[in-house]
């Protein structure tokens, strides 16, 4: 079997979680509730936590994948989460209904992917 479906499904469940925690930050920090609305306050505390949200993000994955015992925890949640943040910038320009949640699963999924480990005699070319 060359793919971890296994792998690759609790990575989209993690990164759909991460993306509505996401979610609901950037709606508190839109409706006012943690920042003042006046002279561009909410837009700085946006900004401010774009990168702390893609390293808490990480952080979170990893624990998360390394509590389920998954192979290369860290490598999936790193590349998983910086996945997941390229989608949701790229997501500004097209609508997609709950974005931030379907761009972590989409990140997530993918990040597991492209860093499971795979068997020689399953990836080499054959003669």
């Amino acid at each position: 079997m060359i793919m971890n479906w296994r792998r690759i499904g609790l990575a989209a469940g993690i990164g759909a979680v991460l993306g509505a925690l996401w979610w609901g930050v950037r709606e508190l920090i839109a409706s006012g509730a943690v920042c003042s609305t006046d002279d561009f306050d909410c837009l700085g505390v946006g900004v401010i936590s774009m990168p702390i949200a893609v390293v808490v993000g990480g952080v979170l994955g990893w624990l998360a994948l390394r509590a389920l015992h998954e192979e290369r925890p860290a490598w999936a949640a790193g590349v998983g989460v910086v996945l997941a943040a390229v989608f949701m910038i790229l997501t500004v320009w097209i609508a997609v209904p709950a974005g931030a949640i379907v761009t972590g699963a989409l990140g997530f999924a993918l990040g597991a992917a492209v860093t499971g480990t795979r068997r020689v005699s399953e990836t080499a070319a054959r003669d």
